[in-house]
C-alpha cells in the first residue's frame, strides 16, 4: 500500500486566492508549553467547499456526511473522459503556485458531472470554475475540493480520505486529503 498526501502545506507566505486573508501562525508560550495562534480564511490551501459558500442558509461544512469524504476517486487530467467507475473525480492541470491562467470546468461540464452521478469533484487549481459552476455542483450536493497537489502521483484509481476541519456553519474548511494506492492497482 502507498499513501499520497495531496494536501498543500499551510505556511506563512503561501498562495491565497486574491482577496482572501493571508495565512499566519503566531507561536505563543502557555505556562511550560508552546501553542500557536492561527489566522486564515476557510478557503486557504487544500479546502472543501460547502453549500453555505454560495447559498444563504446552505449547509455548513460540519453538516456534510463523512461517508462522502471517504470514497474511491479517479485521478485524471482536465479534459479527459471520466470512466465513471468511481464516485469521485480528481482533475489534474499541472497548476503551479502563482499561475494566472488555469483550466476550469464549464457550466456544461459541471452539469454533465452532476448527471453522471459524481459525488465529489476535486482539482489542483485555486477554483473548480466560475460562480455558476460552483452553484451547479453545490446545489446537487457534489463535494468540491480545491487546491490539491498531485505532484508525483500517477493518474488512476485510489481510495481517498478527505477530511475537512469541523467548523460549525462554515462555508468551507481546510482539509487533509490522502490517496491510497492498493497493491496491484492504479
Amino acid at each position: 500500500m502507498r499513501i499520497y498526501d495531496v494536501s498543500r502545506t499551510l505556511a506563512p507566505g503561501m498562495y491565497v486566492y486574491p482577496g482572501d486573508p493571508e495565512f499566519s501562525m503566531t507561536p505563543l508560550r502557555s505556562g511550560e508549553s508552546y501553542i500557536s495562534a492561527l489566522s486564515f480564511g476557510t478557503h486557504t490551501g487544500t479546502h472543501i467547499d460547502a453549500p453555505a459558500h454560495y447559498f444563504s442558509g446552505g449547509a455548513g461544512i460540519d453538516k456534510q456526511p463523512l461517508s462522502t469524504f471517504i470514497t474511491t476517486a479517479e485521478l485524471l487530467p482536465f479534459g479527459e473522459q471520466i470512466s465513471g467507475t468511481a464516485p469521485a473525480v480528481l482533475l489534474r492541470s499541472g497548476y503551479k503556485e502563482g499561475d494566472s491562467a488555469y483550466p476550469q470546468l464549464s457550466e456544461k461540464e459541471a452539469c454533465s458531472l452532476v448527471e453522471s452521478g459524481i459525488e465529489v469533484v476535486g482539482c489542483d487549481t485555486p477554483s473548480i470554475g466560475n460562480d455558476s459552476v460552483h452553484r451547479i455542483l453545490l446545489a446537487a450536493d457534489v463535494v468540491v475540493i480545491e487546491l490539491l497537489d498531485f505532484t508525483d502521483v500517477p493518474d488512476g484509481q485510489y481510495n481517498m480520505v478527505a477530511l475537512p476541519l469541523k467548523i460549525a456553519g462554515a462555508d468551507a474548511a481546510p482539509a487533509r486529503v490522502v490517496l491510497i494506492e492498493e497493491e496491484g492497482r492504479v
